[in-house]
């Protein structure tokens, strides 16, 4: 091995001496045709070392990077960032040593113990590490830009985070030695534009932690995922400072709901009414009523204003065939009216075949319907406000949607996998709908949009493989990315705006349809960014 010197063409800081005296090398499985990893033994003491293939592809490219990424490295002084002790970069050999880490990557944690991450203490533990390394990164002017599973190690003895590889991380100094993951990487990485700030790894953040629970997040989780996976930048966390301070918030809320809980079980534990065939037994501030064979429980939302929220079956217990929810229910003589469904009320309720859902209901929480296969149709009151992320994923029976004019967004994933949808109805007053909504519904062939549509985000249509036309109303203003990818029966797509939406790749490389826009403004078209290389016909021929 060289000895310590540098110059133009060798480089090697003197952090070990005499580093010929390695005295084993064990590869380590994360081999590429870029770089080799091992685990390698110095004085009794093991070490991480990742060495370039000499002669590989853009081998000064990847020089330039590795000497980024050390020079990053030994900036950052963090518990959960492995450290960078050592680089070597000669005509003869070029890599890094690390401290080495015992322990897993959090995608093969998540293989081989799935349910780690299912309590909440696990996972707030790990968010509030992972939020402290982008803290410190983002403090030196840096990005990481490649944050995923295998980039995000636990240590073998208290499950705490190393991040890990920098290799794809911007720097001021260095900016042109970038990556990414497509599949944890934020539009912004995807669509060329390079607008790239700490909002970037806020949404491969969020990412990450839909990969490690999907549908499955506590609900405070799934709110964080949820926005800081937002298409446009400004409706993301500004800052992982922002995602700590909303964590500590969901905290304070649960130890205020906890006291009052325990409060109320003092004032009132034990009381119990009976009438005819009804039961109401207080619980906290939760309550069961109705029938045997479809019984609720519910929990108060607010004394003052008598409304109730459904929280799921007595002891989860499914619910079976049609199932009404009361407009209003009595509970300790006071009239309750049922305004909101929880998160995860009605989840995987698969013989659930029909519901009825109260004339004053205003909230559908996070997955309420996930998974309840059979529901043929649902019908909404105009009192709905607010409809969460996933909460119709997975409901293959659901044949047409007449979504409410009262609801101006249809939330990420709502519709996600609802394989028996043929028709959707979005009427006036709907104005953008989210990540990937009716993704994956492969017998969807009939979309009405309305002129009120202004937004319509990644992957919206991606996977409906029956859908042959549609038409964008007048008002759209961005198209997200993948909108239209994977629908191999895709003949037309009418575009009504005058100004060309902003788009990057909305379709594949298989679309061999035509595109349709006013003639008027069929010039403007063929000059926009996205839009020159499809094949563009004027609106009317």
């Amino acid at each position: 091995m060289s000895s310590t010197h540098s110059s133009e063409s060798s480089f090697v800081t003197p952090v070990l001496s005499d580093t010929e005296g390695f005295s084993e090398f064990l590869p380590i499985g994360r081999e590429s045709e870029t770089y080799i990893y091992y685990k390698v033994c110095y004085q009794g003491k093991y070490y991480f070392m990742k060495q370039l293939r000499l002669g590989c592809p853009s081998e000064a490219y990847h020089r330039a990077a590795l000497r980024k990424e050390y020079e990053l490295g030994t900036q950052l002084h963090s518990d959960y960032i492995v450290r960078y002790l050592q680089l070597v970069d000669t005509p003869e050999e070029c890599y890094v040593l690390l401290d080495y880490v015992s322990g897993t990557t959090l995608s093969e944690l998540l293989l081989f113990h799935p349910d780690h991450f299912r309590k909440s203490a696990n996972l707030g533990k790990f968010l509030s590490q992972i939020c402290q390394a982008l803290q410190e990164l983002h403090s030196h002017q840096a990005l990481h830009l490649d944050l995923k599973p295998s980039n995000i190690m636990l240590t073998s003895v208290n499950n705490d985070v190393r991040l890990i590889d920098l290799g794809c991380s911007y720097m001021d100094a260095r900016p042109y030695t970038t990556g990414h993951t497509s599949r944890f990487a934020a539009p912004e990485q995807l669509d060329g534009s390079n607008d790239l700030d700490a909002r970037t790894d806020i949404y491969s953040l969020g990412r990450v932690l839909i990969e490690m629970g999907g549908a499955g997040l506590p609900s405070p989780f799934r709110r964080i995922a949820d926005r800081c996976t937002r298409e446009f930048k400004s409706d993301r966390y500004q800052s992982v400072d922002e995602i700590l301070l909303a964590m500590n918030r969901s905290r304070r809320r649960f130890w205020a709901v906890a006291a009052s809980f325990v409060l109320i079980a003092l004032i009132g534990a034990g009381t119990c009414y009976h009438q005819a065939n009804r039961e109401y037994v207080l619980r906290d501030s939760v309550f069961f009523y109705g029938k045997s064979d479809d019984m609720f429980r519910l929990r108060v939302l607010s004394v003052e204003n008598h409304t109730a929220a459904v929280i799921s079956s007595p002891g989860d217990r499914p619910y079976h065939n049609d199932l009404i929810i009361p407009d209003s229910v009595v509970h300790e003589d006071h009239v309750y009216y049922v305004t909101e469904l929880a998160d995860s009320a009605f989840f995987h309720c698969s013989e659930l075949s029909g519901i009825k859902l109260p004339s004053r209901l205003q909230r559908i929480g996070f997955d309420a319907f996930n998974g309840c296969s059979m529901i043929p149709a649902i019908h909404y009151p105009m009192t709905l406000r607010e409809v969460m992320m996933g909460a119709f994923i997975d409901c293959k029976g659901l044949k047409h949607i007449n979504w409410p004019s009262s609801v101006a967004e249809v939330p990420r994933n709502c519709f996600l996998a609802c394989k028996s949808l043929k028709r959707i109805v979005l009427p006036e007053g709907v104005t953008t709908i989210r990540q990937d909504a009716f993704c994956d519904c492969d017998s969807l062939v009939d979309v009405s949009l309305p002129s009120s549509l202004t937004q319509i985000e990644r992957g919206v249509f991606f996977l409906c493989k029956s859908l042959q036309t549609v038409t964008l109303p007048e008002n759209v203003e961005s198209l997200g990315e993948y909108l239209f990818y994977k629908c191999p029966s895709l003949q037309e797509i009418r575009v009504l705006a005058t100004k060309p939406p902003f788009i990057s790749t909305i379709v594949d490389g298989r679309f061999r349809g035509v595109v349709r826009v006013p003639s008027s403004s069929i010039e403007a078209y063929r000059s926009a960014p996205g839009w020159q290389d499809l094949h563009l016909e004027a609106l009317g021929k």
